[in-house]
């Protein structure tokens, strides 16, 4: 959360966790005040950059410094997880292995996802990649997105 002063001087990039609070101030500090001179880029590794363009945006636009993120880098993986999530609560594993821990075999429905509907708020990279699983489990997908005008039927 904390730039060392001694080598602000020397960078050439900076890579801002959008996490930690005061790694973003930091970084608006450091961009506003001219203290690395040398600075030509600055990245964030998540995809949603939104609220980090909020506090930094100003210092980016005058500095005339590029802000890059790492979209696409993760979506492959989250939609993976996201489907555990609904594979995980769907088969109502916390009951299986509640079950198995106390001996208990009891007999419960267990649905399949198919036919079943999934909703996304909103449909950047990760939720594509999250809507292509769901549908090839049967489901049916509903997403919201911020602009009404883009229209995807992917």
């Amino acid at each position: 959360s904390s730039l060392d002063p001694n080598l602000l001087p020397l960078a050439r990039g900076l890579v801002v966790v959008p996490f930690d609070p005061g790694c973003v101030a930091s970084a608006g500090k450091l961009l506003s005040g001219g203290h690395a001179p040398k600075l030509r880029w600055v990245h964030c590794y998540t995809a949603g950059v939104d609220a980090l363009s909020t506090f930094i945006a100003g210092p980016l636009r005058d500095a005339g410094l590029p802000l890059t993120n790492g979209r696409g880098a993760f979506s492959s993986s989250l939609a993976e997880y996201a489907m555990l999530a609904a594979l995980h609560f769907n088969k109502k594993v916390a009951r299986c292995q509640a079950n198995r821990a106390n001996k208990r075999w009891d007999k419960f429905e267990m649905p399949v996802l198919r036919g079943q509907t999934m909703g996304l708020l909103g449909y950047g990279d990760i939720a594509k990649h999250t809507a292509k699983l769901a549908r090839a489990f049967g489901m049916r997908v509903i997403a919201l997105r911020r602009n009404a005008s883009k229209v995807d039927t992917d």
